[in-house]
C-alpha cells in the first residue's frame, strides 16, 4: 500500500513523491511495534500513524538519508562486499531513529497530560 501511495503522489509531481515517501517511512516499524505488541493493527493505519509521527521531523530524516549516500556509493565500487557492514548500518541507523521519535513522542504525551 506504501508503494501504492508513494507512486500515485508521484504521478503529481517528483517533490510531493518524496515528502510522501519521508511521512510513510515509518509505517512499517510502527505496524510491526503493534503485532510485537499483541495489538495488531490494518497497514492503512500504520501509515496514518507515521504521518502523525512524522510531523515536523521529515527534514532530519532527509539529511540522514543524504549522510549516507557515500556510503551507499562505496556498496556497489566495492562489487556488493561493503553490503555487509554498510547495510545493518544502514538499517540500525533508521530503526534507532524510529525509537527516538516514539521516545519524543510519549514525552510530549507525558508533558501534556
Amino acid at each position: 500500500m506504501q508503494v501504492v501511495y508513494v507512486f500515485l503522489w508521484t504521478l503529481l509531481l517528483v517533490v510531493p513523491g518524496i515528502i510522501k515517501s519521508i511521512s510513510y517511512s515509518q509505517a512499517f516499524y510502527i505496524y510491526r511495534d503493534h503485532i510485537d505488541n499483541g495489538n495488531p493493527i490494518t497497514y492503512l493505519q500504520a501509515i496514518t500513524k507515521s504521518r502523525k509521527l512524522m510531523d515536523g521531523h521529515k527534514m532530519d530524516y532527509f539529511v540522514m538519508e543524504l549522510s549516507f549516500i557515500g556510503w551507499l556509493i562505496l556498496v556497489p565500487i566495492t562489487g556488493g562486499i561493503a553490503a555487509i557492514w554498510v547495510l545493518p548500518y544502514y538499517q540500525l541507523t533508521f530503526c534507532n531513529f524510529y525509537k527516538k521519535l516514539v521516545e519524543n513522542n510519549q514525552l510530549s504525551k507525558d508533558a501534556q497530560n
